[in-house]
């Protein structure tokens, strides 16, 4: 039974990586094509932002973490403690490419993929804990 647990743990990793990846590259592109394209660095990551959001919520909900459809209830109360815990992520971030960018001159898409690195083990956590609990019904 351990064994099986461990598996599923593992196997739920391996996941939550993917669907990262996916919404970190989505974010990346869509980040840069905006920067590049005149939109401001904020603006840009607003944008940028929220679009790998959506994705990777409903990605994390039906294939991370495979919950089943329980109600549009479940979902929504999921989407807001995930919204929560990425408009933080966004506030921290968007600080964090100011600093990277405007006060130690680095290129956007390098900011943009440290600034991802610092946030990402710090969601994973909470998406574990608080927003996707086994424990909870």
């Amino acid at each position: 039974m351990t064994c099986s647990k461990d598996r599923l743990i593992e196997g739920k990793k391996i996941r939550f990586v993917v669907v990262g990846l996916i919404g970190a590259t989505i974010e990346i592109i869509l980040f840069s094509v905006l920067v590049r394209a005149g939109l401001g660095v904020a603006s840009s990551n607003f944008l940028a932002f929220h679009c790998a959001f959506l994705i990777c919520f409903f990605l994390h909900y039906y294939f991370t973490h495979q919950k089943r459809y329980n109600g549009m209830h479940v979902i929504v109360g999921g989407l807001l403690k995930y919204a929560g815990l990425m408009y933080v992520q966004l506030l921290v971030g968007t600080i964090l490419l100011w600093i990277l960018i405007d006060k130690y001159g680095w290129v956007a898409e390098f900011a943009k993929i440290a600034q991802i690195g610092v946030v990402t083990p710090a969601s994973y956590l909470v998406q574990k804990y608080f927003i996707f609990s086994e424990n909870k019904k």
